[in-house]
């Protein structure tokens, strides 16, 4: 007896290849298509009685094309399932087929945290993530930069996953959301007694860290002093808490991140260039969302399947129109607007189709001023090729306009209104081709 075929539709290899594998353990005939155009000719080729499943990645599953294929689907073959997944989370996979889902954590030990998912293929967007795991497997410094929303903390995350101290703790903090006076003692505790209402010892961020990861989010905002009793514990590993004169020590990695150019901070506001070069040993620069826009359908997805579980609604998919506009826009605050605006989205959907209307304001006015300046672009371009042609018959009649107009087809009088329009000169008719 003949297996039931599977098909499975997705652009990348190793999303393929895991699929693949979970599919074939199943004992299903599985063929993989990169693209829906390869898709519907593999297709044309099988039993249609035979196809019991085509899951397509959710990044596919919008347009036209994907619906003319659903609806040629369900006309065949009623009983067929069709699934919008995402690959990342093969568990979707286990329940549609009917079996148990194994559980995230296996393989896994009970202490050690999961490492954070780095979406993406870009190339550019590669290199940083395998520079962060040689990273990981030294216990360095690491200073990561990028614009606000590039994702440093998620970063930080996954090279403390990665490396020897991923079963200890991390402790993640912004610098700017604690007052600049409360910095030193949240940062190294302080002692009973140090000051008016601290009537016991208190932690620090580096005492609580201890063992493992401290990551220090927006470092370009802290205070001199702190900057320098920060570069001492890097060199030293000692730190002094507040109204206490012993020293202390701490087995602590320093992960720092800054949306700053802390070169330019150096000059500007007086960042220590001490600090900054000890910082700067280990440098991880994360590109801008618009840098590595192949990634904004993967990424869209992910969020798409993870806001359809948070709000237990059916997956949803992103219609042709959204998709252009998303890909489109330029993102100035990259993967964590780009998050919020998929959530939203996700939740105002009432269809099965996320459109331009379901996403916020912002994005549906940056939909209608790029479709204006489209529309103003082609007039300047059928403009300028009108007069471009009204300079040639001038030319190729000497200057005579009544000949000229004859041979544009129009009238003389058309022909006159046209000249003043483009302020058309006889230095324009005399300009050689």
């Amino acid at each position: 007896m003949a297996k039931p075929i599977v098909f499975v539709i997705h652009s990348l290899d190793s999303s393929l290849a895991s699929v693949s594998k979970l599919l074939e353990a199943r004992d299903f005939s599985v063929h993989m298509s990169r693209s829906l155009a390869e898709a519907e000719r593999v297709y044309s080729a099988f039993p249609i009685e035979q196809v019991k499943f085509i899951f397509a990645d959710v990044t596919v599953c919008c347009g036209d094309s994907w619906r003319r294929f659903e609806e040629r689907v369900r006309d065949g073959s009623a009983d067929t399932v069709i699934v919008g997944y995402h690959p990342r989370h093969t568990q979707q996979l286990h329940t549609l087929l009917g079996h148990p889902s194994p559980s995230a954590d296996e393989g896994r030990p009970a202490n050690k945290p999961k490492t954070p998912e780095m979406i993406g293929e870009a190339p550019l967007f590669r290199d940083t993530q395998h520079l962060a795991s040689r990273y990981a497997n030294h216990d360095i410094t690491v200073l990561i930069t990028g614009e606000t929303g590039t994702g440093k903390e998620v970063m930080a995350q996954f090279i403390h996953c990665r490396g020897p101290r991923a079963n200890k703790p991390f402790v993640g903090c912004n610098m700017t959301a604690i007052p600049e006076t409360l910095v030193e003692s949240e940062l190294f505790g302080y002692a009973r007694g140090a000051f008016t209402g601290a009537d016991r010892n208190k932690k620090g961020l580096i005492e609580s860290a201890e063992g493992g990861t401290l990551f220090l989010d927006e470092i370009g905002d802290l205070a001199p002093a702190i900057q320098l009793k920060l570069l001492r514990f890097l060199e030293t590993r000692e730190y002094y808490k507040v109204g206490d004169a012993s020293p202390r020590t701490s087995d602590v990695r320093i992960i720092a991140a800054t949306n700053k150019e802390l070169e330019d901070a150096i000059k500007s506001t007086g960042f220590r260039k001490d600090l900054y070069f000890r910082l700067n040993s280990a440098r991880i620069i994360l590109p801008p969302l618009r840098e590595r826009k192949e990634d904004i359908i993967l990424l869209i997805a992910n969020f798409i399947y993870q806001a359809c579980q948070q709000y237990q609604t059916q997956l949803k998919k992103l219609s042709s129109s959204a998709k252009e506009l998303l890909l489109d826009y330029p993102w100035p605050g990259n993967i964590r607007e780009l998050k919020s605006v998929i959530e939203s989205a996700t939740m105002v959907s009432n269809g099965d189709y996320i459109t331009i209307s379901d996403l916020p304001m912002n994005l549906q006015q940056y939909a209608a001023g790029h479709r204006d300046e489209i529309a103003t672009k082609a007039i300047r371009n059928i403009e300028e090729g009108e007069r471009s042609l009204i300079e040639e018959a001038l030319r190729h009649t000497q200057g005579n306009k009544a000949k000229a107009a004859e041979a544009l087809g129009i009238s003389t009088r058309t022909l006159y209104r046209k000249i003043e329009k483009f302020a058309i000169t006889r230095l324009d008719i005399s300009r050689e081709q």
